[in-house]
């Protein structure tokens, strides 16, 4: 029955794809966020939906009569283009297994192709608020159905992603929650109905709760950071203060021991097991960047005993953290968004992508100065705000999970792109006459 269920709804979504260039790429980005084949058991789960979703967005564009004119250009997207091709460079000289390598960057490339095909897509707010709405019924709902199984059980439901999907780790899935909570409080604000704006405050509250329900501490970190923002542009801050703790003082009672217990070891990080791990692992892809300080390892480099084996990471930086008892340990992931990019692509990479995210929090703030200053487009202002938030969780949180290839973070960059180049611009056309003045 669900996989019936799961067959009609995606007929449905191929037939709106076809229809609008623009909901190709919300349900492009839904796909790959929502992870259909997770959700099913028997033959539904034999097709390749995020494939029949790019090809009927692709002929979607190309038949559309939409005016398909010169795609502007900026910092933004030159920069996206730079690290595609570092990656591609990194990829030819890799140290590691050469068919992971191409497999991994394969899977970057389709990411950046949804990042550029939702820049030639998204002209409109309403294109905006439909990717956004994509994110709140693919993550935001995971969310809020984990959440409500997470009260349920009286906090014995252990929350975790599908497995084989991007999300599938329980940090990664935190993070998301994270990032995705500013921008479901920007749809409160821009929803007219009462039912609506209920619902989406229920969603937000639930992933809250589903972030706490993955026992992630790097989770937990990063919805300090979402909250402390919040608070802060507050004009209650001694009200909400004195709410959380009550709530915190009610729900402490509730909250399993377990919990408590993995979060306290945030305090004595230097004597836990899974954090020297960690360590060891940031370790041994510095060394890995240290020895190809141009083109890194290659995308996942230091996850395969092939590059691993050849860096003694434990007995290295021990004057920083002592890591030298771990001789043992064979391989891990980066669990880094920051060491994850320098061990794979070097330097060099390295600072692409931080530039990237600078870049992308900087055109946010300029265009929420921008739309201050001209008191044009209060709505546009808000997700600005959001979007920034949403950069600092990934910022936060990513310190701890290998997420640097991440579908939605991509989104948020077109978003972005949208809104000074479609938006905004097209604002600023029709406020003028051709000789200059206000109309």
């Amino acid at each position: 029955m669900r996989d019936l269920l799961m067959v009609c709804v995606m007929l449905a979504i191929f037939i709106a794809v076809l229809r609008k260039p623009f909901i190709g790429a919300a349900m492009w980005l839904w796909v790959a966020m929502f992870f259909p084949k997770g959700w099913v058991y028997g033959f539904a789960g034999s097709f390749r939906y995020n494939l029949i979703v790019v090809i009927l967005a692709f002929v979607s564009y190309i038949v559309s009569k939409e005016k398909k004119g010169k795609l502007p250009s900026d910092g933004l997207t030159i920069l996206v283009f730079m690290f595609l091709l570092w990656t591609l460079i990194t990829s030819i000289f890799t140290i590691s297994i050469s068919a992971v390598v191409w497999t991994e960057w394969v899977e970057f490339l389709k990411i950046t192709l949804l990042f550029y095909f939702c820049i030639l897509v998204i002209k409109k707010e309403l294109h905006i608020n439909v990717m956004i709405w994509a994110l709140m019924l693919s993550i935001g709902f995971y969310g809020a159905l984990e959440g409500l199984k997470y009260i349920s059980s009286g906090g014995g439901h252990r929350i975790h992603g599908f497995i084989g999907h991007v999300l599938g780790d329980r940090n990664e899935l935190a993070l998301a929650f994270n990032m995705l909570l500013p921008l479901m409080f920007y749809l409160v604000k821009i929803s007219k109905s009462k039912l609506f704006k209920f619902g989406i405050n229920c969603v937000i509250v639930l992933c809250v709760v589903a972030i706490i329900g993955t026992h992630s501490r790097g989770g937990l970190l990063a919805l300090i950071v979402v909250g402390g923002y919040f608070w802060w542009q507050s004009n209650r801050k001694v009200l909400y203060a004195l709410l959380l703790t009550v709530s915190l003082g009610l729900g402490s009672k509730y909250i399993p021991d377990d919990w408590m217990n993995r979060m306290n070891t945030i305090e004595t990080a230097t004597e836990d097991n899974s954090f020297l791990g960690r360590v060891l692992a940031w370790k041994t892809a510095v060394l890995i960047a240290n020895d190809n300080f141009i083109t890194g390892g290659g995308f996942k480099s230091g996850q395969y005993s092939i590059v691993w084996d050849g860096y003694e990471g434990y007995a290295y930086f021990n004057n920083i953290v002592d890591t030298s008892h771990l001789s043992h340990v064979r391989f891990k992931a980066a669990h880094s968004i920051y060491f994850q990019v320098l061990g794979d692509h070097g330097y060099i990479g390295f600072f692409i992508f931080m530039l990237l995210i600078f870049v992308a929090y900087r055109k946010a703030s300029k265009i929420v100065q921008h739309l201050k200053k001209t008191k044009d487009n209060e709505d546009m202002q808000l997700l600005c705000r959001m979007i920034k938030v949403s950069l600092i969780a990934y910022c936060a949180g990513g310190a701890a999970v290998s997420l640097a290839y991440f579908d939605m973070l991509y989104a948020i960059l077109a978003i972005l792109f949208a809104i000074e180049h479609r938006i905004i611009k097209k604002e600023k056309k029709r406020t003028f006459t051709l000789d200059g003045r206000r109309v």
